[in-house]
């Protein structure tokens, strides 16, 4: 079956992705994280160009609520999207009625969106609805990925992604002896030159397992899926720049990073 027919098939009636745009796509972006699992993120207007203007969430507009997996894929009412794509057809066009300003991406568990300053908070007979919807549109639900095992909370695999993974991957060498490894990129796919790296190209921290498949907080990988994740196209595996970005942690925030390396090992114990 060609592609365009598959997406014809994957799409929602024209008046339930009306329905769910008027109040941003929380209800549908609820139901679907809860049908598969992946992470809610909330793409907000910001009036600042500068991305270390730490603006007030308050004087930010919300633009989307969406699900998206570990990369580079939306789950959007508009359906399984690159995020090229839904930047430049959905996000872009939101953003600049607002004028002069920026967009930031932040990624929440389902409990902190009714704090959050969204136009609509969740409705839970508008989500049921919405699980309803998802749930009979099997060619949709077909088109995402499956999470892989172990599935950690999406909330809590983002925050030992983000800033965290050697932390994660610390605690999985200390429970279970596998080796953690430090991703150094080489080479970047053409769209992912913004990609955070170090001075050294590193880009992440996992667990190499004996077969040669790698293990975050996303569960076990082909290394290459990996490093996709990041838009890295070519790379080298490094057990001491791992090292040297732990110490780095620990000696920079000791109490932070045990609090943190406890909680990961919490999540393994429990989710593993």
């Amino acid at each position: 079956m060609g592609q365009a027919k598959l997406k014809q098939r994957a799409a929602f009636a024209p008046a339930l992705v009306d329905q769910w745009e008027s109040d941003d796509c929380v209800n549908f972006a609820v139901a679907l994280a809860r049908a598969t699992g992946w992470l809610l993120h909330v793409d907000w207007w910001v009036p600042s160009l500068d991305p270390n203007n730490n603006v007030a969430l308050e004087d930010c507009r919300p633009l989307r609520v969406y699900v998206a997996d570990n990369g580079f894929r939306i789950f959007d009412v508009r359906g399984n999207r690159s995020l090229s794509d839904f930047i430049h057809r959905t996000i872009r066009p939101m953003a600049v009625r607002y004028g002069m300003g920026g967009v930031r991406t932040r990624y929440y568990a389902e409990s902190a969106l009714a704090s959050l300053p969204l136009r609509c908070a969740p409705d839970p007979a508008k989500i049921a609805s919405a699980s309803k919807a998802i749930g009979t549109n099997t060619a949709f639900l077909a088109s995402i990925p499956k999470r892989l095992a172990p599935c950690i909370p999406a909330a809590e695999a983002a925050k030992y992604t983000f800033g965290w993974c050697s932390v994660f991957a610390e605690a999985l060498n200390q429970l279970h002896g596998v080796q953690a490894v430090a991703l150094l990129a080489i080479r970047f796919e053409p769209d992912a030159d913004g990609t955070e790296r170090g001075a050294d190209g590193y880009v992440h921290s996992f667990v190499l397992h004996s077969d040669g498949m790698g293990e975050d907080s996303w569960g076990k990988a082909d290394v290459r899926a990996i490093a996709h994740r990041f838009g890295v196209l070519e790379f080298r595996l490094s057990r001491e720049a791992h090292v040297r970005v732990v110490n780095n942690l620990h000696r920079n925030s000791p109490e932070v990073f045990e609090t943190a390396l406890a909680k990961a090992k919490e999540l393994i114990q429990i989710y593993r």
